[in-house]
């Protein structure tokens, strides 16, 4: 049966001008990729937890676990979808909003460490880094909050529901890209590392969508742009700024 209005729960399918998004398992596999990328980038900075050579505080380690454990929880729940057993995907949903609100905290707790590491010894180059990183954590809460909330929001109109929170898990893939991009053994630039990764893995999905369905999701063709354009305002206008710099570390107008 074929809508070009409101998607309710039950129904096969939606038509967005002439494109019909049906309920065929889309993100499956692409999931499994994602927890893949996420535990390959994260590796070097797990086994701190292990050396004990290295000082890891408690909040790095239970803001590790919680990170991956999103992962695996969407990995879990777009196999759950896949296969049709709806209903434990919904009880699973569920635990997401402990989730959601556990990872928020911790991510919240890490923005104001950093905030608060303000050193006046910086010279302007370095300050204008640790800039970016301030501003580079607060553009992937509020994205992963926003995308989050609306995935929770349309919950019943099944194509949006999966492409907000697969956009959900995409805000956060940078952060882990790049505890990675800037070690000393890759070769190239960490900034273009990051985002070209980030960016790859961004437009996957709208590629699936051409293929799949002929047509890319409004909620993907909306979303991904956006995504783009804030982040590359949070990270390469905003902290070149002198506001920028000055809310990101309020240390600044004592000085």
């Amino acid at each position: 049966m074929e809508q070009t209005g409101k998607l309710e729960s039950g129904e096969l399918g939606w038509s967005e001008k002439g494109v019909r998004f049906t309920r065929q398992p889309i993100y499956r596999n692409f999931s499994l990729i994602l927890l893949g990328v996420i535990i390959v980038s994260l590796l070097p900075h797990y086994s701190k937890i292990l050396d004990p050579a290295e000082s890891v505080s408690v909040s790095f380690i239970v803001h590790a676990i919680l990170y991956l454990g999103w992962y695996v929880l969407f990995t879990v729940q777009s196999n759950l979808s896949a296969t049709g057993n709806t209903a434990l995907h919904k009880k699973l949903g569920y635990s997401s909003l402990a989730l959601f609100a556990l990872l928020l905290f911790s991510g919240i707790e890490m923005l104001v460490g950093v905030m608060a590491g303000y050193d006046s010894s910086w010279d302007q180059s370095y300050l204008m880094y640790r800039a970016t990183f301030v501003w580079a954590i607060l553009h992937t809460l509020l994205s992963f909050a926003v995308f989050y909330a609306l995935g929770v929001l349309y919950r019943k109109r099944l194509h949006s529901h999966k492409r907000f929170m697969l956009m959900a898990s995409l805000s956060m893939i940078s952060a882990s890209v790049t505890r990675v991009a800037y070690l000393p053994v890759v070769p190239v630039d960490g900034m273009a590392v990051t985002l070209l990764s980030t960016y790859v893995l961004l437009v996957a999905p709208m590629i699936m969508d051409r293929m799949k369905f002929n047509g890319v999701h409004p909620v993907l063709k909306w979303s991904v742009p956006i995504y783009v354009v804030t982040q590359i305002a949070f990270i390469a206008i905003i902290p070149a700024t002198n506001l920028g710099q000055t809310l990101a570390f309020p240390a600044l107008w004592m000085s």
